[in-house]
């Protein structure tokens, strides 16, 4: 996340940082975190180093600074000031190393279903076989080969291996997708209690969940009428995105609803639990148990058999899912 953001959750210019690989909190300026060199800087066709994406982020982060600044002081903002921020906060849910690895778990996923419906079965793969080698390949050998093809795709033994600007460039084409579902939601502006109880933020900031219990199971998205957005936006100020009418409004949290944000936050980071307080940001982690563990996808790709839209049979196919719907 930018440097700009960071500091909204800063003490003395300090940042108190768990990192769920040692356990460890430790106190840096935001300058030192959440720092991952040439993470969006790409090579053209003629091996130039280009820097993209970083122009575009750094424009929308200039935007939408003054904005958060705003929100933050209980000031309210005009229609184009929310598109800028929305446009923020779509690119802060595509540009993570979270956001990252997830696409680069989705695209290997396709590929090996792809390969589960065209290759898992020996006959298939001899066919393809035979017409890459043609009528003078040895038979008996081809069908050992499609067999030993077949095998390894039924059991997965194999991994697929996907480049990390190659991952980037696919999460950034849901950026469209989010800020448009984002932009006519409603927003409510969270204020903390008091100076002595702040927001954590993470590495993976945006957040997309569940209104409630009832809705866990469902299908969830960001413009999914059962699922909301939460996003820090300092450590005394939060928004929470749901709804559908494009209202806005603000209202002060409570300490128990204030601890479940940020349980809820922390549980979704990647790496780095971030916030002004060491002892709340060792408070949550503890309760939450992430020392030592890493962090997993949450979507899926699955083959199998679906019934049609319209009822009269089913198909076989490959459908991204949230894990646990």
């Amino acid at each position: 996340m930018p440097k700009f953001y960071l500091e909204g959750f800063t003490r003395g210019g300090l940042l108190s940082v768990f990192d769920r690989d040692d356990g460890a909190v430790r106190s840096q300026t935001p300058r030192d975190t959440n720092v991952v060199g040439h993470l969006y800087t790409f090579q053209d066709n003629e091996d130039r180093r280009r820097y993209d994406f970083e122009a575009l982020f750094c424009h929308f982060e200039n935007k939408a600074a003054p904005i958060v600044k705003k929100l933050s002081e209980r000031e309210r903002i005009d229609i184009d000031e929310r598109e800028y921020l929305t446009a923020f906060i779509a690119l802060a849910a595509v540009r993570t190393p979270a956001a990252i690895a997830e696409a680069k778990n989705v695209h290997a996923g396709i590929v090996k279903a792809r390969a589960t419906l065209l290759l898992s079965d020996a006959d298939s793969v001899l066919k393809i076989l035979r017409e890459m080698e043609g009528p003078a390949a040895d038979e008996a050998v081809l069908r050992k080969h499609s067999i030993d093809v077949a095998r390894m795709v039924r059991d997965e033994s194999y991994d697929v291996g996907v480049d990390s600007t190659f991952a980037l460039g696919k999460s950034m084409r849901l950026f469209d997708v989010i800020a448009n579902a984002l932009f006519t939601r409603d927003w409510m502006t969270l204020y903390s209690p008091s100076e002595e109880h702040s927001f954590l933020t993470s590495d993976s900031p945006v957040i997309l969940t569940p209104r409630g219990s009832g809705s866990r199971h469902l299908p969830l998205g960001y413009g999914s009428p059962h699922g909301q957005v939460l996003f820090p936006l300092t450590h005394g100020s939060a928004l929470v995105i749901s709804g559908d009418q494009g209202r806005s409004g603000r209202t002060d949290i409570t300490l128990e609803a204030l601890r479940r944000f940020n349980l809820t936050v922390a549980a979704e980071c990647h790496r780095y639990i971030v916030g002004r307080d060491a002892a709340l940001v060792h408070s949550i982690a503890d309760e939450l148990k992430l020392a030592g563990t890493t962090w997993k996808p949450k979507y899926k790709v699955e083959v199998g058999r679906r019934r049609e839209p319209d009822g009269t049979g089913f198909s076989t196919g490959a459908w991204i899912t949230r894990v646990g719907e």
